[in-house]
């Protein structure tokens, strides 16, 4: 018979060395995942070395403390059911991704498995939570950064998954020759805020700022954490500089309402730097590098402010969404804003006028020098091309019935008036199609008008563009192309449209070294078609020197002269026109 006091000394120190409640004890304490052991309360019993070394604090430091105070995550805490709650809609294991802040400050990204522990009758008496790291093969702890792809505090996108997405995205970016931009987004005197409020609440304040930023970011776009008080926008889709600058606008009015912390209000601003791919910098390191000193140079003017990487394009686009928010404003208050003007078209041979076109004039006083073109690229961006379009035509028709309730002879000229793409593609801010607006136009007849359609508006849905035309026509309005020569358009469709005339640019010869050719060639081609030619730009004599050969009959210029008011315009054709032979 074998007793345990007979058993050998080292084999009675085996057998203990084995129980079950030792390896137990030793599992827990040697582990590298971070283990505690909480009661029904939350509140921390036991903690093992690696729980200490991941959140920065000693045995001493946790015991006794709700584990919630050694985590931040998105999810809310659930606390244990009570004995009278009804436990069988409750999980009893999870996992989720939180935060553990250590003893220096810094947020490490873990793994944390939650198991509830239960007595003899199933009631929970207290859980056990695991928090992992993963490590190399060599033991290393891997950065924060390289570890899961969602930021758990914010719920973005980590460096991680930023960093597969750009990588693709300038693949793609280099295949196809397009642009990209990333924006980085530093929050102004953050560190301040979070000394201020605690980390815990600095952390809740940092989940808001990331709600906020991803409301107003657009669905194409990719916005991410980097981490602390660091967000980057990856453009994607459109990766312009002006697109850069107008999701950058929208991000920092993100921030402008107040944050609300217990009773206090506070105000936060967003520093943003741009990088744009290929211009900026042509692979990932150095367009986040790019972009990362970008935002020291917006850091340099002030908080809140924004800077490219070249100064000279933040410069540019200032200038360029200056110029918008004037022209918007003026746009809707035309009639204090804006002036027409006339200039006349003459016959060639006899230099008698045979028309004249209405010409936009702002009255601004910087800008009024500019020629209308100078603006359109900007008012169509504006979306309010329509609205100055619909102001010009009742401007020119109020002109026209002055002048036929005075008997003058302007009232016998034709009018021109360039014509807004939009209309073309009846993209109206009102869904009313411009035939429409016409018809409800007190005026008996528009057979003096001639609308001049843009010829690239020939080449976007040629069969919406020719139903609108053909209605135009049956108003009696004439129609012109304008600016042939710049813009592809399909020749056998052009001459089955109602078009009398078509304007040719005379400075051709200025932008091709075979101009003059062009200009006589496209002239040839439409005398062909049966639409007049009438070549515009004639500014100077070395200009009309070189068309003086070209089979044209129609010229306009500021040679002839140059667009002048309605009241000076009368003046001028009493003093200038010939007499009818």
């Amino acid at each position: 018979m074998n007793h345990h006091g007979n058993r050998p000394p080292g084999k009675q120190a085996t057998l203990l060395a084995q129980h079950p409640a030792r390896l137990v004890k030793d599992a827990f304490e040697q582990s590298q995942t971070g283990m505690v052991i909480t009661d029904a309360e939350g509140r921390i019993m036991m903690v093992n070395d690696a729980f200490c070394r991941i959140a920065g604090s000693d045995r001493a430091e946790t015991t006794g403390w709700p584990i919630e105070d050694f985590f931040v995550s998105l999810h809310p805490f659930s606390g244990l059911p009570g004995s009278g709650d009804d436990t069988h809609n409750t999980a009893l294991s999870w996992q989720q991704e939180v935060l553990c802040r250590q003893s220096d400050g810094e947020s490490v990204p873990v793994l944390m498995l939650v198991d509830t522990l239960q007595d003899d009758q199933h009631v929970p008496r207290g859980r056990l939570y695991s928090f992992v790291r993963f490590t190399t093969p060599g033991g290393e702890l891997l950065d924060e950064r390289h570890w899961v792809h969602i930021d758990p505090m914010t719920g973005l996108p980590n460096w991680l998954l930023l960093r597969d997405r750009l990588d693709h995205a300038l693949a793609q970016a280099e295949r196809a020759d397009t642009t990209l931009a990333l924006l980085f987004i530093d929050i102004d005197r953050f560190k301040a805020v979070n000394d201020a409020v605690g980390h815990i609440e600095g952390d809740r304040i940092l989940g808001d700022i990331a709600r906020r930023l991803q409301q107003v970011v657009r669905s194409k776009d990719t916005l991410a954490r980097l981490g602390s008080d660091q967000f980057v926008v990856l453009l994607e889709k459109d990766g312009t500089a002006e697109a850069a600058q107008v999701v950058a606008e929208r991000l920092q009015e993100a921030l402008e309402p107040p944050f609300n912390s217990g009773d206090r209000y506070l105000l936060l601003t967003s520093s943003i730097g741009v990088a744009l791919y290929p211009g900026d910098a042509e692979d990932l390191e150095t367009l986040v590098h790019a972009a990362r000193g970008a935002v020291f140079t917006a850091r340099k003017k002030g908080p809140g402010r924004l800077a490219f990487v070249d100064h000279r394009l933040t410069s540019r686009l200032k200038e360029k969404y200056r110029l918008e928010s004037q022209l918007s404003e003026a746009i809707h208050l035309p009639d204090r804003h804006f002036a027409l003007h006339y200039q006349p078209e003459f016959d060639r041979n006899s230099l008698r006028c045979t028309g004249m076109e209405g010409t936009l004039r702002w009255k601004h006083p910087e800008r009024w020098q500019q020629p209308p073109s100078h603006y359109l690229d900007a008012i169509a961006r504006l979306g309010l091309g329509v609205r100055l379009n619909r102001w010009m035509i009742r401007a020119i028709i109020a002109d026209h019935r002055q002048w036929s309730d005075d008997a003058s002879p302007l009232a016998q000229l034709p009018i021109s008036l360039y014509l807004c793409e939009a209309h073309l593609a009846q993209d109206t801010f009102d869904s009313r199609p411009l035939d429409h607006f016409l018809r409800h136009l007190d005026t008996p007849s528009f057979e003096w008008l001639t609308l001049k359609v843009p010829a690239q508006g020939l080449g976007s849905d040629l069969d919406r563009a020719t139903h609108m035309l053909k209605r135009l026509e049956q108003l009696g309005i004439r129609l012109a192309v304008e600016e042939l020569g710049s813009t592809p358009v399909d020749l056998a469709w052009l001459s089955r449209l109602p078009f009398h005339k078509a304007t040719v640019d005379a400075q051709l010869t200025r932008a091709h070294r075979d101009g003059r050719r062009l200009v006589e060639a496209s002239c040839r081609m439409l005398n062909s078609l049966g639409i007049e030619p009438v070549i515009v730009g004639i500014d100077d004599e070395k200009v009309a020197a070189d068309m003086e050969a070209t089979s044209a009959r129609l010229v306009q210029g500021d040679l002839y002269c140059p667009a002048l008011s309605a009241k000076a315009l009368t003046a001028w054709l009493d003093e200038h026109q010939p007499p009818e032979e």
